[in-house]
């Protein structure tokens, strides 16, 4: 039976190529090639890129008969969960104010 090459396990290969990265990042910073602002952005760009892209948010408000579908063309029913508020308007009586006796708000300010 011939010998089977050792199984990779991902988490350590995952491991020793970012420990590695690191390592030749600092030898470079400490030799004068790259900056530590360099180094910093290069790290940042490599997390962002590691992480998965974030789900695209469904811009608002959207006009009438707008048929809302997902990345495969599937139709995409509407959100009922969210509570509808009314707004409370009452209707005022009808003439104006200085009929019905109701006196008109006053705002009192002082320009200096």
């Amino acid at each position: 039976m011939a010998p089977q090459p050792p199984t990779k396990n991902e988490q350590q290969e995952a491991e020793f190529t970012r420990k590695m990265v690191l390592g030749i990042l600092g030898t470079l910073e400490s030799k004068g090639l790259l900056s530590q602002g360099e180094v910093d952005s290069i790290i940042r760009a490599a997390r962002q890129s590691s992480q998965p892209p974030a789900a695209p948010r469904r811009s608002g408000p959207a006009l009438p008969g707008t048929q809302w579908a997902d990345s495969e063309g599937k139709p995409i029913g509407m959100d009922r969960t969210t509570p509808i508020a009314i707004p409370d308007v009452k209707r005022t009586p009808e003439g104006s104010p200085a009929e019905t006796g109701e006196k008109p708000p006053v705002i009192d300010l002082n320009m200096e």
